[in-house]
């Protein structure tokens, strides 16, 4: 990935071990970081600066990860489209069943499946009644509010912001 973040040497390595390792080497990772002596601020902006060269990265591989899902629907729907073609053209013909140099051809018939037509006709027993399941909103509220509740108890988190 292009870095578009100014990095010292020390913290060009901190990002490429990171980047080149993903989940690698945790040890030579934490080795790294603590062989840098910059005073606290220094450190700070150092760390800062790979975490946006990392946020960045991230920003791309979302992007192609969304390009390739698209192509992967495209190639699915030209997949089905090419399928339902060729069955057509064997249907139309005849050829139910051939053999070429390269592949075997068949038409058969799928397991047997339903089609819902109208849901509000199906009688009870086919439905699935949900398992009960925690309002976790209505349960942060109450413990916000003081409230004691067996089970759950309210947490308070800290986290580092960047800007």
């Amino acid at each position: 990935m292009s870095n578009i973040f100014e990095l010292t040497d020390n913290y060009k390595q901190v990002y490429d071990l990171i980047s080149e390792q993903g989940d690698g080497d945790e040890q030579a990772l934490i080795d790294t970081l603590a062989s840098i002596n910059d005073a606290l601020e220094d450190k700070a902006d150092g760390y800062a600066s790979v975490i946006k060269s990392l946020q960045a990265d991230n920003s791309a591989i979302d992007e192609e990860i969304k390009r390739l899902k698209q192509r992967k629907t495209s190639n699915e729907n030209d997949v089905k489209r090419l399928k339902d073609n060729l069955k057509e053209s064997m249907e139309l013909t005849g050829k139910e069943k051939f053999k070429t140099a390269f592949n075997s051809f068949s038409i058969s018939k799928n397991a047997p499946s339903k089609e819902v037509l109208n849901e509000k006709l199906i009688p009870k027993d086919y439905w699935i009644s949900q398992a009960p399941k925690i309002n976790s909103k209505l349960l942060l509220d109450d413990l916000k509010a003081g409230k004691e509740v067996p089970g759950a108890e309210i947490k308070q988190t800290r986290s580092l912001r960047v800007r």
